[in-house]
């Protein structure tokens, strides 16, 4: 057994503190990619016509995913030309939608049965890119990582 010396006390009242401010912070309010804490607002809701409509934005998203392309021009060419529950205006989304997206679609906020497991294109500044946003849980929420590859389906969004 060690000497109970100050030096020796004052480590483990040091060590003490910081598990208690640790775990204090791992009970603070989830937020998503936009700052919002996760509600109502953000209900992804299944519209019944292929279509789940994102509640915190005037977002609508493809449920069904494509068949892979290999390319960014065969992916942009099919979301431009889809139909699907009545609108001809989708188009593949932005990176920080798709986040967006695998945040609300990690909380269960709504009925939409989308899933985002597997690679999909989206517009980039450099034309476009195929890739997944892979979770990591931590303590105050999943930390995410977008993850690269070489083919992908497309979940088109619109407007």
């Amino acid at each position: 057994m060690w000497p109970k010396t100050t030096c020796h006390r004052l480590f483990h009242l040091m060590l003490c503190l910081s598990s208690v401010l640790f775990l204090a912070s791992c009970a603070g309010t989830k937020t998503t990619a936009d700052g919002n804490a996760p509600g109502e607002s953000l209900l992804l809701e299944d519209m019944g016509n292929g279509v789940c409509h994102q509640g915190s934005s005037r977002l609508m998203w493809q449920i069904q995913k494509s068949q892979k392309f290999s390319t960014w021009d065969e992916a942009n060419e099919y979301a431009n030309s889809l139909q699907l529950g009545g609108f001809d205006d989708w188009r593949l989304p932005t990176k920080e939608e798709t986040l967006f997206l695998s945040e609300l679609l990690l909380l269960n906020n709504g009925n939409c049965p989308i899933t985002f497991k597997r690679a999909h294109w989206v517009n980039s500044k450099d034309k476009g890119t195929a890739g997944f946003w892979e979770d990591y849980p931590l303590c105050g929420g999943s930390e995410f990582l977008w993850v690269e590859g070489k083919k992908g389906s497309v979940r088109a969004v619109r407007p």
